[in-house]
């Protein structure tokens, strides 16, 4: 299913309040409905403003640590190389696995799925003969603490992306929006600028309500939040872009075009992996 993000979402309802301005008549002037709105306004406003701040927040400090956490695996993956080429490919495969995983399932909801192979890393990383230069050593101690950092940015991401607005603020929101669009209408004239106002005004209570919506889920503007940087950790692994089936029919992912070939997930979160090669046309 595509996902309709604000812009597209607002442009949908923006539409259909122009056939209700054109089909539905409005009743002029009234001070009770004047009042109701005024009062659900004002509501409205402070309590999508409080939500917006806070959303927005979350979504910026996320991408702080997703962004941080590509860096630590990009870093960890290039220093494994003074540890020896097969050391290298190895982390290279779990990596690998890893940024899979995080592509199947949401942002939040992967971690616990790939720990098993953070896990891994520590494993390959204790087989790691002693080490007699202080120089290798000073290396080593500076990969432990890399994986410490990750697992410290995995652990705050994962709380900060369980805060979300519950169904209780999502009716008042939407109540509130109800009654805003309603009183607009019903106090709307024949007047052309009466007409143009009310269906601007409403159009604009849905982009507010769809905005907090894709802040919400981590797909502002329509993409998923720092996918590219998760793609480019693929090609530094030296393996083939991966994208999931779901993420490309819904357009919250889109190949780009100096992308040749790619892999394409088929499978769903939680299923056998099933993975095949795709040409990009």
């Amino acid at each position: 299913m595509t996902y309709i993000h604000a812009i597209k979402g607002s442009l949908l309802a923006f539409a259909i309040f122009v056939s209700v301005a054109i089909l539905v008549p409005g009743h002029g002037p009234s001070d009770e409905v004047q009042l109701i709105l005024t009062i659900s306004t004002f509501l409205f406003a402070i309590i999508a403003g409080f939500f917006l701040t806070r959303l927005n927040t979350r979504y910026d400090r996320v991408r702080e640590l997703v962004a941080s956490e590509d860096a630590l695996f990009l870093s960890f993956y290039r220093a494994s190389i003074f540890f020896g080429t097969n050391f290298k490919q190895i982390i290279g495969k779990i990596i690998d696995k890893i940024y899979i995983l995080s592509f199947d399932y949401d942002l939040g909801k992967y971690y616990k799925h790939n720990s098993q192979y953070i896990d891994s890393i520590y494993d390959e990383l204790a087989k790691v003969k002693k080490l007699k230069n202080e120089k290798a050593l000073n290396l080593f101690d500076d990969m432990v603490v890399m994986l410490t950092d990750l697992e410290d940015n995995r652990n705050k991401s994962t709380v900060i992306t369980t805060e979300r607005l519950t169904k209780g603020h999502w009716s008042v929101m939407l109540t509130l929006s109800a009654i805003i669009v309603f009183s607009i209408f019903y106090l709307k004239t024949e007047a052309i600028y009466s007409q143009v106002i009310s269906i601007l005004l409403s159009t604009v209570v849905v982009l507010v309500l769809l905005i907090i919506r894709d802040l919400q889920n981590f797909k502002h503007g329509g993409e998923l939040l720092l996918s590219e940087s998760g793609q480019e950790m693929f090609e530094a692994v030296g393996k083939l872009r991966y994208y999931n089936k779901r993420d490309l029919d819904s357009g919250v992912i889109k190949v780009p075009a100096h992308i040749k070939k790619y892999r394409l997930g088929l499978h769903k979160p939680g299923e056998k992996l099933n993975i095949k090669v795709v040409t990009n046309k």
